[in-house]
């Protein structure tokens, strides 16, 4: 085998071990969802990819608005409470996103928006249907199809209410509800999961032409640590197959 087979050998091996660190959570079939949630007075927690009040946005003071309920003080964001719980979507099944504890909706009579927020893309062939929505332990609305968001283009948004659209009913929405006072929860169902995760590929290795020249390669699985080091393991793949170059290279000589 010549050398500069080798070294492309080596140089596949090396990319292909980048792109699978590479490759995102939600890529390798782990999804994510989250309540939503606005109140009349602008009482809030927003989608997770929001940019000034999304997951991961914190404040000067480090404050992070997504780990509550968030209201105002004039200007100033407030923290109102709450729990919320997020919901990892690992296969089709039912799953649910909830605010409980001790929030505070202040003297809101209503809500202006109540979403469930997913990083699933629209392009996954994921559905989410049946969706439940559920306030102080009590079922107000089912959705048979969920609604989606015609305002998020990336990622599946359900949607149960939304004052500014007019298939949820505007204003008047499409059921009735008093302002929760202990829990808010929305229930949905996941299918497609299957068709959402990357195909396994199979890689047939190439017939050695002489397999007497060199060692057989060491099968072993090996197995990265929980933090990963792609370029570590890309360094690794080179240098094993160059070793298996060298020998090659001193028995001809």
């Amino acid at each position: 085998m010549k050398m500069s087979k080798i070294l492309a050998a080596a140089a596949a091996g090396a990319m292909a071990v980048s792109m699978m660190a590479a490759m995102p959570a939600s890529a390798e079939g782990t999804y994510h969802a989250y309540l939503g949630i606005q109140s009349a007075s602008f009482t809030f927690r927003n989608a997770w990819y929001e940019p000034s009040y999304g997951q991961g946005v914190a404040a000067d003071d480090g404050t992070n608005y997504f780990d509550h309920l968030t209201g105002w003080d004039g200007p100033t964001a407030t923290n109102n409470g709450g729990t919320f719980t997020d919901a990892e979507i690992t296969g089709d099944g039912t799953y649910s996103v909830s605010l409980t504890g001790d929030f505070n909706f202040g003297s809101d009579e209503t809500l202006n928006l109540l979403f469930v927020s997913t990083d699933i893309p629209l392009d996954s062939g994921v559905t989410i249907s049946d969706v439940k929505v559920k306030i102080d332990g009590s079922t107000k609305y089912t959705f048979d199809e969920a609604y989606l968001s015609p305002d998020a283009t990336e990622y599946l948004e359900p949607m149960a209410i939304n004052i500014w659209n007019d298939d949820l009913g505007k204003a008047d929405g499409l059921f009735g509800y008093t302002m929760p006072t202990s829990s808010v929860e929305v229930e949905f169902t996941v299918s497609g999961m299957a068709a959402a995760a990357p195909a396994e590929e199979t890689t047939e290795a190439a017939p050695a032409e002489d397999a007497t020249e060199a060692p057989a390669a060491d099968t072993t699985e090996t197995t990265a640590p929980a933090t990963g080091n792609a370029s570590a393991a890309a360094i690794a793949a080179v240098m094993a197959v160059a070793g298996a170059a060298a020998v090659i290279s001193k028995k001809r000589r």
